[in-house]
This record gives structure tokens, C-alpha cells and sequence, in this order.
């Protein structure tokens, strides 16, 4: 898998031929994802059948780390139930944050990555005392951990929930010419006006049938009599309602 950082996953889906170079990013990160779920379930099995293969009081184990140093581990005592009881729970928990894992939660990241650390850790010592059966666990602790720790899958979980849509697109904004005026600067009333001409040969003529006034051309002077003359005008206004 190659590096890509989080800021060019917003331009990889945006760019030309970016759409499909995101959803190939996408594909091979949640296929890594499946693959480290797979890898963590493995353990966590393998590590409840090998607790319930101890003896029933654990005995105190020594870790010599060179000719005059030792590192002695109290465990002495301790009751294989208690054992199974406290793996069980962490266990437990464990498979919750794998489950999670599928939702990049970034918190089921770190958490997986600190209990197979010390997964890691404990199957490592239990392989150099000649525990044969710690060899699946700690292969499958150091796969799952590999798979979390790389690039695209570390951006993955860092990407905020409105990015984490990689093959998403990006809304816009509405188009000024299409938005509505607002509250405070209402609409001017539009003015609606009515023109007619009497003419001597033809009657009165009034505008056409869509609503908008209708251009005349008189072949004579208007008169300037008034509206309510009782003879013919060539040009006569309505009177306004009262």
C-alpha cells in the first residue's frame, strides 16, 4: 500500500479520475481492516485455549536477562480461574473495540493497539520458556498490530467523520440567482396599468389576450379633451375606483 496523506484523500476524490482512485484507496482499507479483525479474533481464541491448558497454581517464573541480573515474575499462587477470569474480560473487551474497528473509531484503534502490545509482549516470554502454542498467537498479535500501523490505514482513523466518506462528493452552495430575497427587503408591488384607444373606424381596442399592454399608433394627434367628453376622443383613460 502506498502513503497518502489525509489531506489528499479531499483531492482524490475531487481530481480527475479521482473518484475511482478513492474508492480503490477505500477498498484496500477496509480490506486491511477485515483482514486485521480476522487476525485479532484468531488470537484472542487461541489465548483462551491456551490459558485453560495451565496448571492450576501457576508457578514463579524467573527471567534471567544475563549472567547476574533476573527478572523474578510473582506468579506464584495464582489460581488458573482467576487467570481465565481476568483474560476472559479483557478478551471481552478487546472483541468490542475489534468490532469498532470497522467504523475507524479511533479510540478501538489505540485500544487494540495497546492490549496486543502487551499480547505481544506476554507470548514472547511464554515462546522463550517453550510454550510451542504461543507461536499462533504472537504471529496473529504481530499481523493485526502491522495492519494498524500502516499509512493508509493510520489516516483512515484520523479522518473526521464528515471525510471518513471517501468516495463522497462535495455539496455546494446555492446559486445567488436562485435565492430568495430575504425577510427584511421585501418584493416591490408591481404597478398593473390598462391602455385603450377609441378610434373613429375601428371602436375602442384594448391590450392582447396575455395580460401585457399593447403598443398603439395613432395616425393622428390625440385630443386633448378630457375622458368624460361627450364626444369621440381618441384617447381615453379609465377612471380609478374610489
Amino acid at each position: 500500500m502506498t502513503y497518502v496523506p489525509g489531506s489528499m484523500f479531499g483531492e482524490a476524490a475531487t481530481l480527475g479520475g479521482g473518484h475511482r482512485r478513492a474508492a480503490a484507496i477505500d477498498a484496500r482499507v477496509r480490506a486491511a481492516i477485515a483482514a486485521c479483525q480476522t487476525f485479532l479474533v484468531v488470537r484472542i481464541l487461541s489465548v483462551l485455549l491456551g490459558v485453560s491448558l495451565l496448571p492450576a497454581r501457576l508457578p514463579a517464573v524467573e527471567l534471567r536477562l544475563d549472567a547476574t541480573h533476573a527478572v523474578i515474575l510473582p506468579l506464584a499462587g495464582l489460581n488458573r480461574g482467576m487467570v481465565l477470569l481476568t483474560v476472559g474480560f479483557v478478551s471481552a473487551v478487546e472483541l468490542y473495540l475489534v468490532y469498532r474497528l470497522a467504523d475507524r473509531v479511533r479510540l478501538a484503534r489505540f485500544g487494540v493497539l495497546l492490549i496486543e502490545s502487551l499480547a505481544i509482549v506476554l507470548t514472547t516470554i511464554a515462546l522463550a520458556f517453550g510454550a510451542g502454542f504461543a507461536l499462533l498467537p504472537l504471529v496473529t498479535a504481530v499481523g493485526a498490530t502491522c495492519l494498524l500501523l500502516l499509512n493508509q490505514v493510520r489516516w483512515a482513523f484520523l479522518l473526521q467523520p464528515k471525510q471518513r466518506d471517501l468516495t463522497g462528493y462535495r455539496q455546494g452552495g446555492t446559486f445567488a440567482g436562485y435565492a430568495g430575497p430575504s425577510l427584511e427587503s421585501p418584493k416591490a408591488p408591481q404597478r398593473v396599468g390598462y391602455v385603450a384607444r377609441r378610434s373613429d373606424e375601428t371602436g375602442p381596442v384594448a391590450g392582447d389576450a396575455s395580460g401585457g399592454p399593447q403598443v398603439l399608433r395613432t395616425d393622428h394627434p390625440a385630443s386633448s379633451r378630457p375622458a368624460d367628453s361627450p364626444s369621440g376622443s381618441t384617447l381615453a383613460w379609465p377612471k380609478r375606483p374610489v
